[in-house]
């Protein structure tokens, strides 16, 4: 097995990637050269986190007093019947952010965030644990119940056979490269078709390979001779500063969005990927926006939405040559997107941004947070349409379908 058991980093020196994951800008956003406990953001306190006041105000029940009390210290959130989205309780370790949310089905659920927290949902509580580093898992994905990915950086990938008696045992998947990387190469997007068939993207990297040195932001697994698995190319171009987000519906169908090196976005598509070790070949898409790409998701080859930073929407197809400006209800960043159909379409952002697509527009859904509260959200992920997660600064957040009097996307 190629996979590795350890956690250990080098220290030297390939190249200085930047400083800032763009994905979590802002409450979760670190210099890239910082890793330990004593920094704010993800390898640190969540800043903006609200949970103390969450899982406290949780717990108060009809205790918790009026938010326009002047002596009110556990301010109480609406009522769960009265709001499309509520607040739950996790006992997530407070000031801890979430970045991502992926589940296998209704009763196995992941999210990972700061100083390695995972944290698993059995369809009847939250139970939080760690994978054996400090920094910040930024992507979670998985094949199946039995086969789950999570990541923060070139060398911190790893992967659990699943949740089992109360815990996840996680190994560490070999490097995108051995060569060492200081500060390290941050990586924030996953998504595969199997699991021998992974695609992950992140900050560039200049990987010297047998027919020189290139410039690349994305990579695909490939099996090795012992079992392992080992990285290939997937996206090589020097103008490629950052891949933010991928998804496809199958290995001959991947979209891939991010920003260049002069921090105008991009998107991309392969329709043919190549054999396992060779670079598909992609075509580029003319975004039509200034504003950065930070997800991408699709309901088909033909249904293809990216959401991005000041609220920008974008829509395309397999034959598209550029992205269509779709009208959207905000001016927030936008940063997680997730659908059960082409009706029925999701995106999280900045400032407790909750959208709803219904087949004909976007609109604002108003989510049960903590009076006086607006933490950022930044993965969504749900198993059909009466069943969606959102996580974020220290929350997590679950739909479970219209109310009858709720603020919702059927209101």
């Amino acid at each position: 097995m190629s996979d590795r058991s350890s956690n250990g980093r080098s220290g030297r020196r390939l190249s200085c990637v930047g400083a800032l994951l763009g994905v979590f800008a802002l409450d979760l956003a670190v210099a890239s050269c910082a890793s330990t406990d004593d920094e704010p953001g993800p390898d640190g306190v969540d800043g903006a986190s609200q949970i103390p006041t969450v899982d406290a105000a949780l717990d108060a029940g009809g205790d918790a007093c009026d938010p326009d009390a002047e002596d009110c210290t556990t301010p109480r959130p609406p009522p769960c019947d009265e709001v499309e989205w509520c607040l739950e309780k996790t006992s997530h370790p407070a000031g801890i952010g979430l970045a991502s949310v992926w589940g296998s089905g209704p009763n196995d659920v992941w999210a990972v965030g700061a100083h390695g927290t995972v944290t698993h949902w059995d369809g009847k509580q939250w139970a939080t644990g760690k994978v054996a580093t400090d920094w910040s898992l930024r992507a979670v994905w998985g094949s199946g119940p039995n086969d789950v990915w999570a990541m923060s950086a070139q060398d911190q990938i790893f992967r659990t056979t699943g949740f089992a008696n109360g815990a996840a045992t996680w190994r560490t998947v070999t490097p995108v490269t051995d060569e060492p990387v200081e500060p390290p190469a941050f990586l924030g997007a996953i998504w595969g078709t199997s699991s021998s068939d992974v695609w992950i993207g992140g900050k560039i990297l200049y990987i010297q390979r047998d027919d020189g040195q290139f410039g690349e932001v994305a990579w695909r697994s490939v099996a090795t001779d012992g079992g392992g698995t080992a990285w290939a190319p997937s996206l090589q171009d020097y103008t490629f500063d950052m891949v933010q987000g991928i998804w496809g519906s199958g290995p001959d169908d991947v979209w891939m969005v991010g920003s260049k090196s002069n921090n105008v976005p991009f998107g991309v598509h392969s329709n043919g990927a190549a054999a396992p070790g060779a670079v598909p070949a992609w075509k580029e898409l003319d975004t039509q926006s200034l504003a950065g790409l930070n997800a991408v998701w699709g309901s088909g080859p033909n249904d293809v939405w990216a959401v991005g930073d000041n609220g920008t929407i974008r829509h395309a197809g397999a034959d598209a040559a550029v992205w269509t400006i779709i009208e959207s209800p905000t001016a927030a960043n936008l940063r997680g997107i997730w659908g059960s159909g082409p009706n029925d379409v999701w995106v999280v952002g900045e400032h407790g941004t909750l959208l709803h697509y219904d087949g004909k527009a976007w609109r604002t859904v108003v989510g049960g947070f903590v009076p006086g509260t607006a933490p950022h959200l930044y993965g969504v992920w749900g198993s059909g349409p009466n069943d969606v997660w959102a996580v974020g600064s220290g929350i997590v957040m679950h739909y479970s379908g219209p109310k009858p009097g709720a603020e919702g996307p059927n209101r």
